[in-house]
Parts: structure tokens; sequence; C-alpha cells
């Protein structure tokens, strides 16, 4: 016999005899109600899920040496290159290729720095619990259809907790 209809047959009983037999009868249960007016589940309001990635190239502004726009890669390229113009002319020439090399070096020096200074950022489009699209980019991927916590401007792996009742 299970426990409601134990229940329900010390019940009857008990009113039969007039109310005492129910304490003799009855077997101990442990009866727990279920919670009244229990607080809904609050949605978290800075976790959402990855619905889109893509990725983008950007590049980082180059600093100037002293505040000044001349960059490490101009100043550099432009002192190999003047040397080696200076090398290679001769007389009247020797000076004009040596201002042509310092140019042409602390070109190449520069496009060098700027090719270095490129980088992968990611864009991700997040659907959060509230039902809101946040649109963040960041240097580090997450995969789509992962579940994320977003803290600002960044947006990391939410921590997953396993619900191991029903394996």
């Amino acid at each position: 016999m299970n426990t409601i209809s134990s229940l329900a047959a010390a019940t009857l009983l008990a009113c039969a005899m007039g109310g005492n037999a129910y304490a003799q009868a009855a077997p101990a249960a442990h009866v727990t109600a279920p919670p009244v007016n229990a607080a809904p589940h609050e949605v978290c309001r800075n976790c959402g899920v990855v619905e889109s990635v893509t990725t983008v190239q950007r590049e980082s502004k180059t600093r100037g040496i002293a505040g000044t726009r001349v960059t490490p890669g101009m100043a550099i390229g432009g002192v190999v290159g003047g040397v080696l113009g200076n090398q290679i002319g001769s007389g009247n020439g020797r000076a004009a290729t040596t201002v042509l090399g310092a140019a042409g070096g602390a070109y190449a020096g520069h496009a060098i720095e700027k090719s270095r200074a490129r980088y992968n950022a990611y864009v991700m489009h997040i659907r959060m619990d509230d039902g809101t699209i946040r649109t963040l980019e960041q240097r580090t991927p997450i995969a789509k259809g992962s579940h994320v916590v977003v803290e600002g401007k960044t947006a990391h792996l939410a921590r997953q907790h396993r619900n191991t009742a029903h394996g």
C-alpha cells in the first residue's frame, strides 16, 4: 500500500473511531508540502548565448617616439636605409642616394611595423537571457552556441552546472 493510500485509510479510520484512533493506527510518515509562493526563476541580466561570431581584421595604433609621429620602425628603417644608400653613391650622387635610402628605409620600416600591429578580433552577437541582443568585439573568440557571462565589454564562458539527476 502506498503512502497516500495509507494516510487516506488512517484518516477514514480516525473519523470512524472518533478521532482518537488516528494516533494509534496511522504510520509515521514525513510529508513535505511544496513551498507556497515560491520565487520565480530570476533572469540573469549578464548571461546569454552566443548567436554568431565574425572575424574582423584590426590594426592597433602605432605609437610614436617621445610623442612624435615618428615610430621606431621608421627611425630604424631610416638609419639602415641611409647607411646603405651612402654605400652605393659616390661624389654628388652619394648625398642623393643617402637621402633616398633613408626615405625608403623609413617607409619600409613603418610598413613592417604596421603589418606587425594587425590582429584578428571577433564580433559576437549574444542573445541575453532577458531577450536583448548585445554585440561585443574582443580578441578572444567564443564558439557559437556557448553560454556566456558578459562583464563590461568582455564575454567569458559561463560555468555549467551539470544535472546528474537523470543519468
